[in-house]
């Protein structure tokens, strides 16, 4: 329990201080290769480096994600939170408005990705450099 305690305090700390780079050394320390952030429920489940799962359940209040996903409004939210013009409460209802049901973050390629209901991707980003993967190959 003590450890799934450090795991959650990794993420609160995020969300006030919203230190990206920090939470992913500290993930990684613990042997954790992936999470996925469930953005109607703020729920994450962590994939350690030897395929097991560790899930964390958040107890905030539930964001109804809309049906019709838009990868523009994605990117955007996307800009705006590592450019520090959102708040991570904006970012997630942001994220929900723009239809994004989840996002993984892969923490050995250092990719964050979001994914609509329909599992469509939506937009994808180095998680240094929160550019999108299509802007830096262009």
């Amino acid at each position: 329990m003590e450890l799934h305690d450090e795991f959650y305090g990794f993420f609160e700390r995020v969300r006030h201080n919203l230190d990206f780079i920090s939470l992913s050394s500290d993930l990684r320390r613990n042997n954790i290769s992936h999470y996925i952030y469930f953005v109607a429920t703020g729920n994450i489940k962590l994939i350690t480096c030897t395929d097991s799962y560790i899930s964390l359940k958040n107890h905030r209040r539930l964001v109804k994600v809309n049906g019709c996903s838009c990868s523009e409004l994605t990117r955007e939210a996307a800009r705006r939170i590592f450019s520090g013009e959102s708040t991570y409460e904006q970012f997630y209802t942001e994220l929900a408005h723009a239809g994004v049901f989840k996002w993984v973050v892969d923490l050995h390629s250092l990719t964050r990705s979001y994914w609509s209901k329909d599992n469509y991707l939506l937009h994808s980003e180095n998680i240094l450099s929160p550019v999108s993967l299509n802007e830096a190959v262009a």
